[in-house]
């Protein structure tokens, strides 16, 4: 609340980031027009966190609230690897699964201010994409093909290899 006070009184954007009680506020940052970088689902519910709710990216997406989820940082240990399966977890909570993907993708490259160049799949911006040989959520899918500005760095064998084009697009 201080921090939406804050942003109101000097006019400021306000991203929230961690907003482990987000959920309780929800009318209060609709209002503030605020953004969310949610803490991740693995994180542990102590001190700032303990009440956390696992539920929190559906609750704030339905009411409206653009929601971005961090991986987090555990000491010496960076989260990243595991961003697929925090966006699946946030759908096993209700979120589905075009916002699941938009809060890993198009949703911090627009709070980042460079939704013109990333986030999406859409002509005229940088082709950096990430192929998968089935669902990015499901465990069990692999990646098959990296590109970058548009050209295949990385080809892995695989089902859909056969459709991994070798040149710019």
């Amino acid at each position: 609340m201080s921090a939406i006070r804050l942003a109101k009184e000097f006019k400021l954007k306000l991203v929230l980031n961690g907003a482990a009680e987000a959920y309780r506020l929800i009318p209060e940052i609709k209002n503030a027009n605020a953004e969310i970088i949610l803490h991740a689902t693995m994180a542990r519910n102590s001190g700032d966190m303990v009440n956390m709710n696992m539920e929190s990216a559906s609750l704030l997406t339905k009411a409206g609230i653009t929601v971005s989820i961090e991986t987090g940082y555990e000491g010496y240990v960076p989260k990243t690897r595991i961003l697929l399966f925090e966006a699946a977890q946030a759908m096993v909570f209700g979120l589905g699964f075009d916002d699941a993907l938009k809060a890993i993708t198009l949703n911090p490259a627009r709070l980042l201010g460079i939704a013109d160049k990333v986030g999406s799949i859409e002509k005229g911006k940088d082709a950096d994409l990430v192929l998968f040989n089935g669902d990015p959520f499901e465990y069990l899918s692999k990646v098959c093909g990296v590109m970058i500005d548009g050209v295949m760095v990385k080809k892995i064998a695989g089902k859909y290899k056969s459709f991994i084009p070798e040149k710019k697009f």
